[in-house]
């Protein structure tokens, strides 16, 4: 985290020794560990929830994109189950000009008469 070298600490050592004195210098570097501690485990449990976030992201993304997979076979198979239930003909929906009952294409009329109203009077034999 910070770079000292040796040196550096030793000098920093007398300074401290110089300025608070030799009785309350092993409570100074009591005070001063705890201190150091007390930062370092706050540093390195925020590391490792910033991890841990990072890592939940990460599968929350990698889940979605699951789901996603998942979802493309279904969304098929809905599609295809709805066609399928789809009427070929709608039953009220009336039958285009063109086309006839078969019925009535086998009946052929006699020349002379009309299709439109049967003959009156006449009689089969």
């Amino acid at each position: 985290m910070f770079d000292f070298s040796f040196g550096e600490l030793a000098l920093l050592a007398v300074i401290a020794l110089l300025v608070v004195g030799p009785e309350k210098m092993p409570e100074l570097a009591r005070t001063v560990g705890k201190w150091v501690g007390y930062f370092r485990r706050t540093m390195n449990n925020v590391r490792s929830e910033v991890e841990q976030q990072l890592l939940l992201d990460e599968m929350r993304k990698e889940a979605e994109k699951l789901r996603s997979y998942a979802k493309e076979p279904l969304d098929a198979v809905e599609q295809l189950h709805s066609h399928l239930e789809e009427p070929l003909l709608p039953a009220d929906a009336p039958l285009a000009a063109d086309t006839k009952p078969a019925a009535e294409e086998a009946v052929s009329l006699p020349a002379g008469v009309s299709g439109s109203t049967p003959p009156q009077g006449q009689t089969l034999h």
